[in-house]
């Protein structure tokens, strides 16, 4: 049963790439050398716009509306411990023990006092919160980002960050919480719709600040995995048109950038 679905998903995704093809192929020059596919993106990007506006918003306009706010609360901080396991098992992949140590201690704490992760105690507690996955551990061992890639529903990505994706789905917890193949599914599904939810206050910002919303949300995703590349800290001058040739830097060992970092030679999940 859940490789038939997994099966079907794959066939639906590949009609929504077919249609996004047709849509964008009349947009053949990019400004942006991180995106030579913009005729596809935007062709993507416009599909799963429109499915946003007329199936995933309205339900999670509905949710919004239906769930009241502590319910919510308590939805995102269980799904938020899920995810800070796989966040802390990527800061040691990454080699940032302290950050493990932080992260995997709050999984540890709002499971144990927050009632399986319903409670953000550790959060309250001063343990703070950090992003971090695969996609970036992949960036920081030195792998190139590739192309930017719109993926049919998900939205930004680029070639790194979409086997950055696959292996956060594979490698995710929620697999060994939730074993029938219906719970599985909805819970992944849950988890998209509460996200999208948690959207809704920031899209009138954007709507406003973007005079093309494609590209606005294309520029913020590469700054924003840049910034979690390299702490929140790129080095000087480097833009992320330029972040394949900035890798290997990264590649060296976090200590060796965090070294760097302080000499004034470089700065730096």
């Amino acid at each position: 049963m859940q490789v038939m679905n997994k099966m079907s998903l794959r066939g639906w995704c590949a009609a929504l790439v077919c249609v996004a093809g047709l849509a964008g192929c009349a947009t053949t020059e990019t400004a942006n050398p991180r995106d030579p596919w913009e005729g596809y993106n935007r062709g993507m990007f416009q599909v799963n716009e429109a499915l946003d506006k007329v199936i995933i918003k309205p339900v999670a306009v509905t949710y919004d509306f239906i769930l009241p706010e502590p319910i919510r609360i308590l939805v995102t901080n269980f799904f938020s411990n899920i995810g800070d396991v796989m966040i802390g098992v990527n800061d040691l992949l990454q080699g940032r023990g302290e950050q493990a140590f932080n992260d995997l201690g709050r999984v540890v704490i709002n499971t144990t006092l927050g009632f399986g992760g319903l409670f953000d105690v550790a959060g309250n507690a001063g343990w703070y919160k950090n992003d971090n996955d695969f996609g970036v551990t992949f960036g920081r061992w030195g792998v190139p980002p590739g192309p930017y890639f719109v993926l049919p529903i998900l939205g930004p990505s680029d070639i790194r960050d979409t086997f950055g994706w696959a292996a956060d789905i594979a490698a995710s917890p929620i697999d060994l919480i939730f074993r029938d193949p219906t719970a599985y599914y909805t819970a992944w599904g849950v988890r998209f719709l509460n996200t999208r939810a948690n959207l809704l206050p920031a899209e009138k910002i954007i709507e406003e600040a973007a005079t093309d919303k494609y590209s606005y949300l294309r520029d913020a995703f590469m700054q924003n995995r840049l910034n979690l590349i390299y702490d929140g800290a790129p080095p000087p001058g480097l833009d992320v048109a330029d972040e394949p040739t900035a890798n290997p830097a990264v590649a060296t060992t976090p200590d060796k950038v965090a070294d760097q970092a302080t000499d004034g030679t470089t700065a730096q999940q």
